[in-house]
């Protein structure tokens, strides 16, 4: 057992889910940044204010493969993120359960036209937005 909680990696106490992504050629990913995977060619990038990506959780680790290219572990879950500063499209209170989108890569807000969803807005306070990113929930995608 002292092996097994000596090395995280192998632990999943929350039952979060773990996807493996190649990264897209130029995209510089690092351990702890949001990861979002183009719905056409399953490359992952960090977020971006725009349609046609998917969010797929938080970086874990990022491996460089034989063949030069990166390939990046995330594992989706609840996270704390900042809120808009834009009145228009910060998130309250009443907001919660509603879907939020990416307003640039560690900023969600409630503006849905050209961005990203990030997830389900689980509860608001004045350090952040707690949100909840399942892989499984609403992608449309064959996983």
């Amino acid at each position: 057992m002292n092996i097994l909680s000596s090395n995280k990696k192998l632990l999943n106490p929350c039952g979060e889910n773990i996807t493996i992504f190649h990264v897209e050629e130029g995209e510089e990913i690092k351990k702890g940044d949001f990861v979002v995977v183009n719905t056409r060619t399953w490359l992952a990038s960090r977020p971006k204010k725009q349609s046609g990506y998917y969010s797929v959780g938080r970086a874990v680790e990022v491996i460089t493969s034989e063949d030069g290219t990166d390939i990046v572990i995330c594992k989706d879950g609840i996270y704390i993120m900042k809120n808009s500063c834009r009145h228009e499209h910060k998130i309250i209170k009443d907001n919660v359960a509603r879907a939020c989108y990416f307003e640039n890569e560690d900023t969600v807000s409630l503006e849905n036209i050209n961005t990203t969803r990030v997830g389900e807005i689980i509860s608001v306070a004045d350090d952040g937005v707690l949100v909840r990113i399942d892989v499984h929930e609403g992608s449309g995608m064959q996983w």
